[in-house]
């Protein structure tokens, strides 16, 4: 007959039994809530933004864009944040890592509580919230912005304010304040037409060979394919501008009907990254979808 071991049996025993005072133990304290070291804040803190500039994103790039934002009037150590600004595909991805030494998140409104709000189309029209998390010596948010929020893409762009609210417990007073950036891919294909008009240059391209056939400038487009990347519906229509000079792309315009921000914003990142023929003047490329 097969025995149990005594001994496991009891190790088992002791394992489900409460501890003394038959409650559960208190859960482990987290990270973020254990106090920061002197060192810690010093080196958490960010520089100081200045309120009145405009910082511009250029979402073409594929890379981020950082603004500071303006300090608490305590200073840095107060409230002191870096907002990181990057493409994606869905939209503009929006981070923010605050040093904040008072750090309240529940509250029924942004008098009540620490918080960031996204306007993609001005301070008095829709806005986004960016969830927050406490960090040891503030808190991290993130949020993406959907590119059928953006209004405008190329030119001047967009320009978005981003608000943040401090609110500290101990005094009940809560301090705003404001990012302000621009979001841009770039030129669009109608602005590069104003600033390079063509000139007659009688079929002389650079190098002193022929300038590049309708076919061959459009070959770089087509061949990119970007109807399919960029998921553009069966049902919908694209129409692709691009003004280029010395083989690469001055500006951009992409127009998607019916009209869809995410496929057209895509498209015209495509289109920036493109080297055409070599021409000798400044040539205007359509393409159809």
């Amino acid at each position: 007959m097969t025995r149990t071991p005594l001994v496991s049996l009891a190790v088992f025993a002791l394992a489900v039994l409460p501890g003394c005072g038959g409650g559960s133990p208190p859960p482990a304290q987290g990270a973020a809530d254990e106090k920061p070291t002197e060192a810690e804040i010093a080196q958490a803190q960010k520089p100081c933004g200045d309120a009145d500039k405009t910082q511009n994103a250029d979402l073409s790039s594929g890379k981020s864009t950082d603004a500071f934002s303006p300090c608490a009037k305590g200073g840095p150590r107060d409230y002191s944040a870096l907002v990181k600004i990057e493409p994606v595909d869905d939209g503009v991805h929006i981070i923010i890592d605050a040093t904040d030494d008072d750090v309240t998140l529940l509250g029924p409104d942004v008098k009540s509580r620490d918080a960031v709000i996204v306007y993609p189309k001005g301070r008095d029209k829709a806005s986004v919230e960016v969830p927050l998390m406490k960090t040891k010596t503030g808190y991290h948010g993130d949020k993406i912005v959907l590119w059928d929020d953006i209004e405008k893409i190329t030119d001047e762009g967009t320009k978005i304010d981003i608000g943040i609210y401090d609110h500290d417990k101990s005094s009940g007073d809560t301090e705003e304040m404001h990012v302000s950036v621009g979001l841009s891919t770039g030129k669009s294909c109608e602005k590069a037409q104003d600033e390079n008009p063509q000139q007659m240059n009688m079929g002389k391209a650079a190098g002193g060979g022929k300038d590049p056939t309708k076919d061959q400038l459009g070959a770089p487009i087509n061949n990119a394919n970007a109807a399919a990347a960029c998921g553009l519906p069966d049902s919908a229509h694209a129409k692709i501008c691009v003004l280029v000079k010395a083989g690469r792309p001055l500006g951009v315009t992409v127009s998607v009907d019916p009209k869809n921000n995410r496929v057209a914003a895509c498209m015209d990142r495509r289109m920036r990254g493109l080297s055409f023929p070599l021409s000798s003047q400044p040539d205007t490329v359509t393409f159809s979808y």
